[in-house]
Protein backbone atom coordinates (compact mmCIF):
# COMPACT_ATOMS: atom_id res chain seq x y z
CA UNK A 1 0.00 0.00 0.00
CA UNK A 2 1.09 3.58 -0.61
CA UNK A 3 2.20 5.40 2.51
CA UNK A 4 2.61 9.11 3.23
CA UNK A 5 5.93 10.39 4.46
CA UNK A 6 6.03 12.04 7.88
CA UNK A 7 6.30 15.59 6.48
CA UNK A 8 3.05 15.16 4.52
CA UNK A 9 1.11 13.15 7.08
CA UNK A 10 -2.30 14.51 8.04
CA UNK A 11 -2.80 12.23 11.06
CA UNK A 12 -0.54 11.02 13.85
CA UNK A 13 -0.39 7.21 13.98
CA UNK A 14 -0.85 5.11 17.08
CA UNK A 15 2.08 3.23 18.65
CA UNK A 16 2.77 -0.16 17.06
CA UNK A 17 2.36 -3.03 19.53
CA UNK A 18 4.85 -5.73 18.55
CA UNK A 19 3.48 -8.92 20.14
CA UNK A 20 5.90 -11.57 21.48
CA UNK A 21 5.96 -15.07 20.02
CA UNK A 22 4.40 -16.54 23.16
CA UNK A 23 7.30 -18.88 23.93
CA UNK A 24 10.61 -18.82 25.81
CA UNK A 25 13.61 -19.96 23.76
CA UNK A 26 17.41 -20.01 23.73
CA UNK A 27 20.45 -22.14 24.50
CA UNK A 28 21.76 -19.79 27.22
CA UNK A 29 18.56 -19.44 29.24
CA UNK A 30 14.82 -19.16 28.64
CA UNK A 31 14.03 -15.85 26.93
CA UNK A 32 10.85 -14.38 25.53
CA UNK A 33 11.20 -14.19 21.73
CA UNK A 34 9.57 -12.20 18.92
CA UNK A 35 8.90 -13.25 15.31
CA UNK A 36 10.10 -11.45 12.18
CA UNK A 37 9.80 -12.58 8.57
CA UNK A 38 12.47 -12.14 5.90
CA UNK A 39 12.23 -12.29 2.12
CA UNK A 40 9.57 -12.46 -0.59
CA UNK A 41 9.21 -15.22 -3.16
CA UNK A 42 7.32 -12.88 -5.47
CA UNK A 43 3.69 -13.46 -4.51
CA UNK A 44 3.74 -10.81 -1.77
CA UNK A 45 3.19 -13.02 1.26
CA UNK A 46 5.81 -15.69 1.57
CA UNK A 47 8.51 -14.41 3.90
CA UNK A 48 10.43 -16.92 6.03
CA UNK A 49 9.71 -16.68 9.77
CA UNK A 50 12.31 -16.54 12.57
CA UNK A 51 12.04 -16.33 16.32
CA UNK A 52 14.53 -13.70 17.46
CA UNK A 53 15.67 -11.76 20.52
CA UNK A 54 15.48 -7.99 20.76
CA UNK A 55 18.80 -6.13 20.56
CA UNK A 56 18.74 -2.62 22.02
CA UNK A 57 22.10 -1.77 20.41
CA UNK A 58 21.95 -3.73 17.15
CA UNK A 59 20.91 -2.00 13.93
CA UNK A 60 20.92 -4.96 11.49
CA UNK A 61 18.61 -7.99 11.83
CA UNK A 62 20.71 -11.13 12.40
CA UNK A 63 19.16 -14.39 11.19
CA UNK A 64 20.53 -17.96 11.28
CA UNK A 65 21.69 -19.63 8.08
CA UNK A 66 22.60 -23.30 7.75
CA UNK A 67 25.60 -24.20 9.92
CA UNK A 68 27.58 -27.44 9.79
CA UNK A 69 27.98 -27.56 13.59
CA UNK A 70 24.20 -27.46 14.17
CA UNK A 71 23.50 -31.20 14.21
CA UNK A 72 22.43 -32.08 17.78
CA UNK A 73 20.32 -34.11 18.13
CA UNK A 74 19.89 -33.72 14.37
CA UNK A 75 20.05 -30.88 11.86
CA UNK A 76 16.31 -30.22 11.64
CA UNK A 77 15.78 -30.16 15.41
CA UNK A 78 18.85 -27.98 15.91
CA UNK A 79 17.68 -25.49 13.27
CA UNK A 80 14.27 -25.28 14.92
CA UNK A 81 15.89 -24.58 18.29
CA UNK A 82 17.75 -21.67 16.62
CA UNK A 83 14.41 -20.06 15.84
CA UNK A 84 14.13 -21.18 12.21
CA UNK A 85 10.41 -21.74 11.55
CA UNK A 86 8.85 -24.11 8.98
CA UNK A 87 8.71 -22.59 5.51
CA UNK A 88 6.16 -23.68 2.90
CA UNK A 89 5.37 -26.79 4.94
CA UNK A 90 8.97 -27.89 5.59
CA UNK A 91 11.48 -27.30 8.36
CA UNK A 92 14.38 -25.35 6.88
CA UNK A 93 17.95 -25.39 8.16
CA UNK A 94 18.25 -21.60 7.99
CA UNK A 95 17.47 -18.60 5.84
CA UNK A 96 17.19 -19.49 2.16
CA UNK A 97 18.26 -16.36 0.28
CA UNK A 98 17.80 -18.15 -3.04
CA UNK A 99 14.07 -18.49 -2.32
CA UNK A 100 13.61 -14.73 -1.98
CA UNK A 101 13.07 -12.67 -5.14
CA UNK A 102 13.98 -9.48 -3.22
CA UNK A 103 17.38 -10.63 -1.90
CA UNK A 104 20.40 -8.60 -3.04
CA UNK A 105 23.77 -10.03 -1.98
CA UNK A 106 26.50 -7.66 -0.81
CA UNK A 107 29.22 -9.83 0.67
CA UNK A 108 30.74 -11.36 3.78
CA UNK A 109 31.73 -8.98 6.57
CA UNK A 110 32.93 -9.34 10.14
CA UNK A 111 30.46 -8.77 12.93
CA UNK A 112 31.86 -5.76 14.73
CA UNK A 113 32.53 -6.93 18.30
CA UNK A 114 34.84 -5.54 20.99
CA UNK A 115 38.20 -7.31 20.83
CA UNK A 116 39.14 -6.42 24.43
CA UNK A 117 36.29 -8.49 25.87
CA UNK A 118 35.55 -12.23 25.79
CA UNK A 119 32.32 -11.40 23.99
CA UNK A 120 32.05 -14.67 22.06
CA UNK A 121 34.15 -17.81 21.96
CA UNK A 122 34.58 -17.07 18.26
CA UNK A 123 36.64 -13.87 18.41
CA UNK A 124 36.14 -12.90 14.75
CA UNK A 125 32.74 -14.14 13.57
CA UNK A 126 31.47 -12.99 10.20
CA UNK A 127 28.11 -12.83 8.46
CA UNK A 128 26.70 -12.80 4.94
CA UNK A 129 25.18 -9.36 4.28
CA UNK A 130 22.49 -8.44 1.81
CA UNK A 131 19.31 -6.44 1.28
CA UNK A 132 15.88 -8.02 1.61
CA UNK A 133 12.33 -7.39 2.75
CA UNK A 134 11.85 -7.42 6.54
CA UNK A 135 8.44 -7.79 8.18
CA UNK A 136 7.18 -7.67 11.76
CA UNK A 137 5.45 -10.74 13.15
CA UNK A 138 4.79 -14.05 11.45
CA UNK A 139 4.36 -13.99 7.68
CA UNK A 140 0.77 -12.96 6.90
CA UNK A 141 -1.25 -10.30 5.12
CA UNK A 142 -1.20 -8.27 8.38
CA UNK A 143 2.58 -8.15 8.63
CA UNK A 144 3.98 -4.70 7.83
CA UNK A 145 7.10 -4.91 5.64
CA UNK A 146 9.99 -2.69 4.68
CA UNK A 147 11.87 -3.47 1.48
CA UNK A 148 15.63 -3.19 0.95
CA UNK A 149 16.62 -3.60 4.58
CA UNK A 150 20.13 -4.72 5.45
CA UNK A 151 20.10 -8.30 6.79
CA UNK A 152 23.00 -10.41 8.12
CA UNK A 153 22.97 -14.21 7.92
CA UNK A 154 24.97 -15.75 10.80
CA UNK A 155 26.55 -19.15 11.40
CA UNK A 156 28.65 -18.43 14.51
CA UNK A 157 27.83 -20.51 17.58
CA UNK A 158 27.98 -17.36 19.72
CA UNK A 159 24.77 -16.07 18.16
CA UNK A 160 22.75 -19.25 18.42
CA UNK A 161 19.50 -17.40 17.62
CA UNK A 162 18.88 -14.25 15.62
CA UNK A 163 18.25 -10.70 16.84
CA UNK A 164 16.14 -7.73 15.80
CA UNK A 165 17.86 -4.39 16.40
CA UNK A 166 16.24 -1.21 17.76
CA UNK A 167 19.17 1.12 17.07
CA UNK A 168 18.72 4.13 14.78
CA UNK A 169 22.34 4.37 13.60
CA UNK A 170 22.34 3.78 9.80
CA UNK A 171 24.83 1.44 8.17
CA UNK A 172 26.91 2.43 5.16
CA UNK A 173 27.56 0.09 2.25
CA UNK A 174 30.51 1.73 0.56
CA UNK A 175 29.19 5.17 -0.39
CA UNK A 176 25.53 4.37 0.23
CA UNK A 177 23.71 4.57 3.56
CA UNK A 178 20.86 2.36 4.73
CA UNK A 179 18.61 3.43 7.57
CA UNK A 180 17.49 0.92 10.19
CA UNK A 181 14.05 -0.67 10.33
CA UNK A 182 12.90 1.51 13.24
CA UNK A 183 13.93 4.70 11.40
CA UNK A 184 12.19 3.81 8.13
CA UNK A 185 9.12 2.50 9.95
CA UNK A 186 8.77 5.93 11.55
CA UNK A 187 9.63 7.83 8.36
CA UNK A 188 6.63 6.30 6.62
CA UNK A 189 4.28 7.35 9.41
CA UNK A 190 3.83 3.98 11.09
CA UNK A 191 4.80 5.27 14.55
CA UNK A 192 4.19 8.67 16.17
CA UNK A 193 7.86 9.14 17.06
CA UNK A 194 11.30 7.56 16.92
CA UNK A 195 10.96 5.81 20.27
CA UNK A 196 10.07 2.54 21.97
CA UNK A 197 9.31 0.85 25.28
CA UNK A 198 10.78 -2.58 26.03
CA UNK A 199 11.30 -5.17 28.74
CA UNK A 200 12.68 -8.68 28.17
CA UNK A 201 10.09 -10.51 30.31
CA UNK A 202 10.87 -13.19 32.87
CA UNK A 203 9.97 -16.86 32.86
CA UNK A 204 10.37 -17.14 36.64
CA UNK A 205 7.57 -14.62 37.40
CA UNK A 206 3.84 -15.46 37.43
CA UNK A 207 4.40 -18.76 35.58
CA UNK A 208 6.11 -16.85 32.80
CA UNK A 209 5.76 -13.15 31.89
CA UNK A 210 6.43 -12.45 28.21
CA UNK A 211 8.49 -9.58 26.84
CA UNK A 212 6.86 -6.29 25.91
CA UNK A 213 7.80 -4.09 22.92
CA UNK A 214 5.93 -0.94 21.86
CA UNK A 215 7.26 1.08 18.90
CA UNK A 216 6.43 4.79 19.25
CA UNK A 217 5.29 4.54 22.85
CA UNK A 218 5.32 2.36 25.96
CA UNK A 219 3.08 0.22 28.15
CA UNK A 220 2.49 2.11 31.39
CA UNK A 221 1.15 -1.02 33.08
CA UNK A 222 4.50 -2.82 32.83
CA UNK A 223 6.65 -0.58 35.04
CA UNK A 224 6.76 1.80 37.98
CA UNK A 225 8.42 5.22 38.07
CA UNK A 226 12.13 5.27 37.21
CA UNK A 227 14.98 7.61 36.36
CA UNK A 228 15.50 9.51 33.12
CA UNK A 229 19.00 9.51 31.62
CA UNK A 230 20.43 11.59 28.78
CA UNK A 231 22.22 9.89 25.89
CA UNK A 232 25.99 10.59 25.61
CA UNK A 233 25.54 13.24 22.90
CA UNK A 234 23.63 14.05 19.73
CA UNK A 235 25.73 11.68 17.63
CA UNK A 236 25.81 8.82 20.13
CA UNK A 237 22.48 7.30 21.16
CA UNK A 238 23.94 4.47 23.25
CA UNK A 239 22.03 3.55 26.39
CA UNK A 240 24.82 4.33 28.85
CA UNK A 241 23.92 4.45 32.55
CA UNK A 242 25.78 5.16 35.74
CA UNK A 243 25.94 2.12 38.03
CA UNK A 244 26.26 3.86 41.37
CA UNK A 245 26.33 0.71 43.51
CA UNK A 246 25.68 -3.04 43.54
CA UNK A 247 24.39 -4.59 46.76
CA UNK A 248 23.62 -8.24 47.60
CA UNK A 249 20.99 -8.84 50.27
CA UNK A 250 20.48 -12.45 51.45
CA UNK A 251 17.35 -13.67 53.19
CA UNK A 252 17.70 -12.52 56.82
CA UNK A 253 16.88 -16.02 58.06
CA UNK A 254 19.94 -17.25 56.18
CA UNK A 255 22.40 -14.37 56.57
CA UNK A 256 21.84 -11.03 58.32
CA UNK A 257 24.69 -9.32 56.44
CA UNK A 258 24.28 -7.00 53.46
CA UNK A 259 27.17 -7.03 50.96
CA UNK A 260 28.22 -3.94 49.04
CA UNK A 261 30.23 -4.99 45.97
CA UNK A 262 31.44 -1.59 44.75
CA UNK A 263 33.68 1.02 46.31
CA UNK A 264 32.90 3.46 43.49
CA UNK A 265 30.46 3.67 40.61
CA UNK A 266 31.09 2.98 36.93
CA UNK A 267 29.39 3.46 33.56
CA UNK A 268 27.82 0.57 31.68
CA UNK A 269 25.92 0.05 28.45
CA UNK A 270 22.44 -1.50 28.55
CA UNK A 271 22.39 -4.02 25.70
CA UNK A 272 19.93 -6.88 25.38
CA UNK A 273 21.78 -8.61 22.49
CA UNK A 274 23.26 -11.25 24.82
CA UNK A 275 22.30 -12.28 28.38
CA UNK A 276 25.61 -11.56 30.10
CA UNK A 277 26.61 -8.79 32.47
CA UNK A 278 30.22 -7.70 31.89
CA UNK A 279 31.30 -6.32 35.27
CA UNK A 280 34.52 -5.28 37.04
CA UNK A 281 36.70 -8.20 38.06
CA UNK A 282 36.30 -7.35 41.75
CA UNK A 283 32.51 -7.50 41.45
CA UNK A 284 32.66 -10.87 39.70
CA UNK A 285 35.00 -12.20 42.40
CA UNK A 286 32.59 -11.09 45.13
CA UNK A 287 29.59 -12.64 43.38
CA UNK A 288 31.53 -15.87 42.83
CA UNK A 289 32.27 -16.02 46.55
CA UNK A 290 28.72 -15.21 47.71
CA UNK A 291 27.02 -17.64 45.30
CA UNK A 292 29.82 -20.27 45.26
CA UNK A 293 30.46 -20.08 41.52
CA UNK A 294 33.16 -21.88 39.52
CA UNK A 295 34.82 -20.13 36.59
CA UNK A 296 35.14 -22.17 33.37
CA UNK A 297 38.08 -20.82 31.36
CA UNK A 298 36.95 -22.67 28.21
CA UNK A 299 33.49 -21.12 27.97
CA UNK A 300 34.28 -17.98 30.02
CA UNK A 301 31.22 -18.75 32.16
CA UNK A 302 30.66 -19.07 35.91
CA UNK A 303 28.99 -22.43 36.51
CA UNK A 304 26.86 -23.52 39.48
CA UNK A 305 26.99 -27.10 40.79
CA UNK A 306 24.07 -28.82 42.51
CA UNK A 307 25.38 -28.15 46.03
CA UNK A 308 25.82 -24.44 45.35
CA UNK A 309 22.43 -24.22 43.67
CA UNK A 310 20.68 -25.76 46.68
CA UNK A 311 22.48 -23.34 48.99
CA UNK A 312 21.63 -20.37 46.75
CA UNK A 313 17.94 -21.25 46.80
CA UNK A 314 18.01 -21.21 50.62
CA UNK A 315 20.04 -18.00 50.64
CA UNK A 316 17.38 -16.40 48.37
CA UNK A 317 19.51 -13.30 47.86
CA UNK A 318 18.70 -10.30 45.71
CA UNK A 319 21.17 -8.20 43.74
CA UNK A 320 20.30 -4.49 43.60
CA UNK A 321 21.70 -2.17 40.94
CA UNK A 322 21.44 1.53 41.77
CA UNK A 323 21.13 3.25 38.38
CA UNK A 324 21.49 6.97 37.71
CA UNK A 325 22.53 9.52 35.12
CA UNK A 326 26.07 9.58 36.51
CA UNK A 327 28.29 7.02 38.24
CA UNK A 328 28.53 9.25 41.31
CA UNK A 329 25.94 8.88 44.09
CA UNK A 330 22.96 11.19 43.65
CA UNK A 331 19.36 11.60 44.72
CA UNK A 332 18.15 10.99 41.16
CA UNK A 333 18.31 7.22 40.75
CA UNK A 334 16.28 4.04 40.51
CA UNK A 335 16.98 0.60 41.94
CA UNK A 336 16.66 -2.49 39.74
CA UNK A 337 16.43 -5.51 42.03
CA UNK A 338 17.13 -8.95 40.55
CA UNK A 339 16.35 -12.12 42.49
CA UNK A 340 18.59 -15.17 42.34
CA UNK A 341 16.10 -16.70 39.88
CA UNK A 342 17.09 -14.03 37.31
CA UNK A 343 20.65 -15.41 37.33
CA UNK A 344 19.69 -19.09 37.59
CA UNK A 345 20.20 -19.95 33.90
CA UNK A 346 21.10 -23.10 31.96
CA UNK A 347 23.49 -23.32 29.00
CA UNK A 348 23.08 -26.15 26.51
CA UNK A 349 24.41 -27.19 23.09
CA UNK A 350 26.69 -25.98 21.60
CA UNK A 351 28.02 -24.28 24.76
CA UNK A 352 27.79 -27.54 26.74
CA UNK A 353 26.78 -30.99 25.54
CA UNK A 354 24.45 -31.33 28.54
CA UNK A 355 22.39 -28.58 30.15
CA UNK A 356 24.59 -26.84 32.74
CA UNK A 357 23.60 -24.22 35.31
CA UNK A 358 25.54 -20.97 35.03
CA UNK A 359 25.51 -17.44 36.45
CA UNK A 360 25.50 -14.88 33.57
CA UNK A 361 28.36 -12.59 34.60
CA UNK A 362 31.72 -12.06 32.91
CA UNK A 363 34.77 -10.08 34.10
CA UNK A 364 35.67 -7.15 31.91
CA UNK A 365 38.57 -4.70 31.74
CA UNK A 366 37.99 -1.11 32.90
CA UNK A 367 35.72 0.89 30.61
CA UNK A 368 33.99 -2.08 28.93
CA UNK A 369 30.97 -2.81 31.10
CA UNK A 370 27.63 -4.08 29.80
CA UNK A 371 24.26 -4.86 31.40
CA UNK A 372 22.82 -7.57 29.19
CA UNK A 373 19.44 -9.21 28.69
CA UNK A 374 19.45 -10.65 32.22
CA UNK A 375 19.22 -7.10 33.59
CA UNK A 376 16.21 -6.29 31.40
CA UNK A 377 14.19 -9.10 32.96
CA UNK A 378 13.60 -6.71 35.87
CA UNK A 379 13.93 -3.36 34.08
CA UNK A 380 11.70 -1.51 31.59
CA UNK A 381 13.24 0.86 29.04
CA UNK A 382 11.54 3.87 27.48
CA UNK A 383 13.83 5.21 24.75
CA UNK A 384 13.19 8.55 23.02
CA UNK A 385 15.77 9.08 20.27
CA UNK A 386 14.33 12.42 19.16
CA UNK A 387 14.80 14.01 22.58
CA UNK A 388 18.06 12.21 23.27
CA UNK A 389 17.03 10.54 26.51
CA UNK A 390 15.75 7.27 27.92
CA UNK A 391 14.15 6.07 31.14
CA UNK A 392 15.08 3.01 33.20
CA UNK A 393 12.39 1.80 35.59
CA UNK A 394 11.65 -1.35 37.64
CA UNK A 395 9.43 -3.75 35.72
CA UNK A 396 6.02 -4.55 37.18
CA UNK A 397 5.19 -8.20 37.95
CA UNK A 398 1.98 -7.90 39.95
CA UNK A 399 -0.07 -11.08 39.81
CA UNK A 400 -2.23 -10.91 37.84
CA UNK A 401 -0.69 -8.32 35.54
CA UNK A 402 -2.91 -5.27 34.95
CA UNK A 403 -4.47 -4.58 31.57
CA UNK A 404 -2.17 -2.93 29.04
CA UNK A 405 -2.08 0.86 29.08
CA UNK A 406 -0.39 1.93 25.86
CA UNK A 407 0.87 5.52 25.99
CA UNK A 408 1.93 7.50 22.92
CA UNK A 409 5.26 9.32 22.75
CA UNK A 410 4.70 12.15 20.29
CA UNK A 411 7.50 13.55 18.18
CA UNK A 412 8.48 17.06 19.33
CA UNK A 413 7.91 18.16 15.73
CA UNK A 414 4.42 16.68 15.50
CA UNK A 415 2.75 17.26 18.86
CA UNK A 416 -1.04 17.27 18.80
CA UNK A 417 -2.67 20.64 19.73
CA UNK A 418 -3.49 19.60 23.28
CA UNK A 419 0.13 18.54 23.88
CA UNK A 420 1.88 21.79 22.89
CA UNK A 421 3.88 23.50 25.60
CA UNK A 422 2.21 26.89 25.10
CA UNK A 423 -0.55 26.01 27.59
CA UNK A 424 -1.42 23.55 30.35
CA UNK A 425 -2.56 20.10 29.47
CA UNK A 426 -5.87 18.44 30.30
CA UNK A 427 -4.91 17.64 33.88
CA UNK A 428 -3.78 21.20 34.52
CA UNK A 429 -7.00 22.60 33.04
CA UNK A 430 -9.05 20.31 35.28
CA UNK A 431 -7.06 21.45 38.30
CA UNK A 432 -7.57 25.10 37.45
CA UNK A 433 -11.31 24.53 37.01
CA UNK A 434 -11.59 22.87 40.42
CA UNK A 435 -9.54 25.63 42.02
CA UNK A 436 -11.68 28.33 40.42
CA UNK A 437 -14.86 26.65 41.68
CA UNK A 438 -13.53 26.52 45.24
CA UNK A 439 -12.45 30.15 45.00
CA UNK A 440 -15.95 31.25 43.91
CA UNK A 441 -17.52 29.29 46.77
CA UNK A 442 -15.19 31.01 49.25
CA UNK A 443 -16.17 34.42 47.88
CA UNK A 444 -19.87 33.57 48.14
CA UNK A 445 -19.42 32.38 51.71
CA UNK A 446 -17.51 35.54 52.59
CA UNK A 447 -20.22 37.71 51.04
CA UNK A 448 -22.92 35.86 53.02
CA UNK A 449 -21.02 36.29 56.31
CA UNK A 450 -20.48 39.99 55.59
CA UNK A 451 -24.18 40.48 54.84
CA UNK A 452 -25.21 38.67 58.02
CA UNK A 453 -22.78 40.64 60.21
CA UNK A 454 -24.11 43.92 58.85
CA UNK A 455 -27.67 42.91 59.77
CA UNK A 456 -26.75 41.79 63.30
CA UNK A 457 -24.35 44.64 64.25
CA UNK A 458 -25.42 48.17 65.25
CA UNK A 459 -25.22 50.61 62.35
CA UNK A 460 -22.46 52.65 64.01
CA UNK A 461 -20.16 49.58 64.26
CA UNK A 462 -17.53 49.48 61.52
CA UNK A 463 -17.40 46.27 59.54
CA UNK A 464 -13.96 44.77 58.92
CA UNK A 465 -13.14 43.99 55.27
CA UNK A 466 -12.20 40.47 54.22
CA UNK A 467 -9.04 40.08 52.07
CA UNK A 468 -8.82 37.22 49.59
CA UNK A 469 -5.96 35.92 47.41
CA UNK A 470 -5.62 33.46 44.54
CA UNK A 471 -3.94 30.24 45.68
CA UNK A 472 -1.53 27.75 44.23
CA UNK A 473 1.06 27.83 41.44
CA UNK A 474 0.24 26.37 38.06
CA UNK A 475 0.92 22.68 37.75
CA UNK A 476 2.10 21.26 34.46
CA UNK A 477 2.33 17.51 33.90
CA UNK A 478 5.02 16.07 31.67
CA UNK A 479 5.19 12.96 29.58
CA UNK A 480 7.86 10.44 30.48
CA UNK A 481 9.85 11.54 27.43
CA UNK A 482 9.75 15.21 28.51
CA UNK A 483 11.24 15.07 32.00
CA UNK A 484 14.03 17.52 32.73
CA UNK A 485 17.34 16.32 31.42
CA UNK A 486 20.19 16.19 33.96
CA UNK A 487 23.11 18.49 33.32
CA UNK A 488 25.81 15.86 33.60
CA UNK A 489 25.48 13.06 31.05
CA UNK A 490 27.80 10.08 31.00
CA UNK A 491 31.06 10.58 29.12
CA UNK A 492 31.35 9.74 25.43
CA UNK A 493 32.81 6.57 24.09
CA UNK A 494 36.37 6.82 22.87
CA UNK A 495 39.18 4.67 21.58
CA UNK A 496 40.38 4.41 25.20
CA UNK A 497 37.30 2.43 26.14
CA UNK A 498 33.59 2.26 25.42
CA UNK A 499 33.00 5.13 27.79
CA UNK A 500 36.19 7.16 27.50
CA UNK A 501 37.70 9.09 30.41
CA UNK A 502 35.36 8.29 33.28
CA UNK A 503 37.09 10.61 35.68
CA UNK A 504 36.21 13.73 33.68
CA UNK A 505 32.81 13.44 32.06
CA UNK A 506 32.13 16.34 29.68
CA UNK A 507 29.64 19.03 30.57
CA UNK A 508 27.08 19.57 27.84
CA UNK A 509 23.74 21.31 27.58
CA UNK A 510 20.64 19.18 28.20
CA UNK A 511 19.48 17.38 25.05
CA UNK A 512 15.77 17.91 24.42
CA UNK A 513 15.75 17.14 20.70
CA UNK A 514 18.10 15.44 18.31
CA UNK A 515 19.37 18.50 16.47
CA UNK A 516 21.94 16.60 14.49
CA UNK A 517 21.73 13.11 13.02
CA UNK A 518 23.29 10.05 14.64
CA UNK A 519 26.34 8.43 13.27
CA UNK A 520 26.33 5.97 10.38
CA UNK A 521 27.72 2.48 10.68
CA UNK A 522 29.94 1.81 7.71
CA UNK A 523 30.70 -1.50 6.07
CA UNK A 524 34.18 -1.38 4.64
CA UNK A 525 36.30 -3.52 2.43
CA UNK A 526 39.69 -4.42 3.98
CA UNK A 527 40.30 -8.19 4.18
CA UNK A 528 39.95 -10.05 7.43
CA UNK A 529 43.68 -10.42 7.80
CA UNK A 530 44.21 -6.65 7.85
CA UNK A 531 44.03 -6.32 11.63
CA UNK A 532 45.17 -2.72 11.58
CA UNK A 533 41.81 -1.68 10.20
CA UNK A 534 39.91 -2.71 13.36
CA UNK A 535 38.96 -0.37 16.17
CA UNK A 536 39.05 -1.99 19.60
CA UNK A 537 36.56 0.47 21.03
CA UNK A 538 33.73 -0.55 18.74
CA UNK A 539 30.73 -2.59 19.72
CA UNK A 540 28.27 -4.81 17.89
CA UNK A 541 26.88 -2.85 14.91
CA UNK A 542 28.89 0.21 15.84
CA UNK A 543 27.21 1.28 19.08
CA UNK A 544 30.35 1.48 21.19
CA UNK A 545 31.29 4.98 20.15
CA UNK A 546 32.20 7.03 17.10
CA UNK A 547 35.26 6.13 15.06
CA UNK A 548 36.60 9.40 13.69
CA UNK A 549 38.61 7.77 10.96
CA UNK A 550 36.80 7.21 7.66
CA UNK A 551 37.90 3.99 6.04
CA UNK A 552 38.29 3.87 2.30
CA UNK A 553 37.25 1.14 -0.06
CA UNK A 554 34.17 -0.42 -1.54
CA UNK A 555 32.74 -3.87 -1.58
CA UNK A 556 34.95 -6.37 -3.30
CA UNK A 557 33.25 -9.58 -4.33
CA UNK A 558 32.39 -11.93 -1.49
CA UNK A 559 35.61 -11.64 0.46
CA UNK A 560 35.57 -11.16 4.23
CA UNK A 561 35.23 -7.52 5.26
CA UNK A 562 34.88 -5.66 8.54
CA UNK A 563 32.00 -3.73 9.99
CA UNK A 564 33.49 -0.61 11.61
CA UNK A 565 32.05 1.97 13.96
CA UNK A 566 29.46 4.69 13.48
CA UNK A 567 30.62 7.85 11.74
CA UNK A 568 28.64 9.44 8.92
CA UNK A 569 25.37 11.19 8.14
CA UNK A 570 22.00 10.11 9.54
CA UNK A 571 20.54 9.67 6.06
CA UNK A 572 22.44 9.43 2.81
CA UNK A 573 20.69 11.13 -0.07
CA UNK A 574 20.47 9.01 -3.16
CA UNK A 575 19.78 5.72 -1.29
CA UNK A 576 16.34 4.70 -2.49
CA UNK A 577 13.99 3.02 -0.02
CA UNK A 578 11.01 1.13 -1.28
CA UNK A 579 7.79 2.14 0.48
CA UNK A 580 6.61 -0.01 3.33
CA UNK A 581 3.98 -2.42 2.10
CA UNK A 582 1.80 -4.91 3.82
CA UNK A 583 1.47 -8.43 2.62
CA UNK A 584 -1.33 -8.68 0.01
CA UNK A 585 -2.61 -5.15 0.54
CA UNK A 586 -3.29 -5.47 4.25
CA UNK A 587 -4.78 -2.61 6.17
CA UNK A 588 -2.75 -0.89 8.89
CA UNK A 589 -2.75 -2.46 12.30
CA UNK A 590 -5.29 -1.11 14.75
CA UNK A 591 -4.05 -0.29 18.24
CA UNK A 592 -5.93 1.05 21.25
CA UNK A 593 -6.12 4.83 21.07
CA UNK A 594 -4.41 6.60 23.91
CA UNK A 595 -4.15 10.15 25.08
CA UNK A 596 -1.00 12.19 25.49
CA UNK A 597 0.66 10.90 28.70
CA UNK A 598 1.08 13.02 31.75
CA UNK A 599 3.63 12.37 34.45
Amino acid sequence: MSLIRRAEATTIPLPYVFPPSGSFDGNDGAWSTFIINIGDSGNGHSGQDFKVFISTSGSVPLIPIQASWCDEPDQLTCAKSRGVQPYQGNQDLGFQSSASSSWKQYGIYNLNLPTNVNYLSDSQPNASYGLDTVGLGADSSASPQIASQLVAGITTEGFFMGTFGLSTAPTSLGSSGIDTFLTVFNTYNNTPSLSYGYTAGAQYHNKGVLGNLILGGYDQSRFTSGVQISMPDQRNSSLVVGVQSIVVTPDKNFDTNVYSLTSEGFYALIDSTLPYLWLPQSVCDSLANIFQLTYDSKTFLYTVNDTSHTRNLKQNATISFKIGNTANPSNDFTSIVLPYAAFDLQASFPIYDNATRYFPIKPSPPGYYVLGRTFLQEAYLVVDYERGNFTVAPANFSDPLPSSHIVTIYSPKHLPPQSKHSGPNTRAIAGIAVGATIFVLILLLAAFLLWRNRRERPKEEKVLEIDSAAAGPDVKAHRISELATPNLPPPRFSSQGYFGDQAKPPLVEPILEMESPPAVLELESPPLSDASRRSDGQYFDGHFGSDEERMEGRLAGVGVHELPGDDSMFQVQGQHFEPIVRRSGASPQESPRTEDPGH
